[in-house]
């Protein structure tokens, strides 16, 4: 269970790492790697109570679609996303289908702002519920400002072949940071808080 759970947080927690079913419209978007956090070498180091630590590295972009290394219990898996200057895009939903991007953040995005993908008959929602106007949270040695997105995923939602056991995800992301935390609540309402590092900030 916490295996497929911190697997399922880590592949759209970086993305790292929210617009609905519709094609990803990237026409005034910056996809260069070079000038968005989906530089090659960047790194989120990911670390919650009572699991190992992992790393997930950026070890190629394409016009923005990035591949990332992941070893985690004893493999190396290759996560998929699509960052952009504007905001990060997961495939988790559509299982890898890259013409069915899901909004994971929109750096500009206003409280209120919310993005859907139907997954079956199940609608998954993520809304931007809270957005800093100060630099008020704690990050390694920092306070940034952060995009709250809370994620809510319909009990009986399936992810490549799965029942989701996860119910709900507050994610907390920074424009130059990428993804910051995220607190995530499975199905049994048992609570579990994962926390990043990174060196995209050093890598500008």
């Amino acid at each position: 269970m916490k295996k497929r759970l911190l697997s399922y947080l880590l592949i759209p927690g970086i993305a790292i790492i929210l617009a609905g079913c519709d094609l990803l419209n990237t026409d005034k978007e910056v996809t260069d790697p070079e000038k968005t956090l989906g530089k090659v070498g960047n790194y989120w180091t990911l670390s919650a109570e009572g699991h190992t630590g992992s790393q997930i590295t950026i070890i190629s972009n394409n016009d923005g679609n990035f591949v990332a290394s992941l070893p985690y219990g004893g493999k190396t898996i290759q996560v998929e996303g699509k960052i952009t200057d504007k905001g990060i895009y997961d495939y988790v939903y559509s299982n890898g289908d890259k013409k069915k991007p899901f909004t994971l953040v929109k750096f500009d995005a206003e409280v209120g702002d919310q993005w859907e993908y139907n997954v079956g008959n199940q609608t998954v929602v993520r809304k931007v519920v809270r957005k800093s106007s100060t630099d008020d949270t704690d990050y390694i040695f920092w306070l940034i400002k952060t995009i709250d997105v809370e994620e809510t995923i319909p009990a009986g939602t399936v992810i490549n072949g799965s029942e989701s056991q996860v119910k709900k995800i507050l994610w907390k992301f920074n424009h130059k940071f990428g993804f910051v935390s995220a607190t995530v609540t499975e199905s049994d309402n048992s609570v579990t808080q994962i926390s990043s590092m990174t060196n995209a900030a050093e890598m500008d």
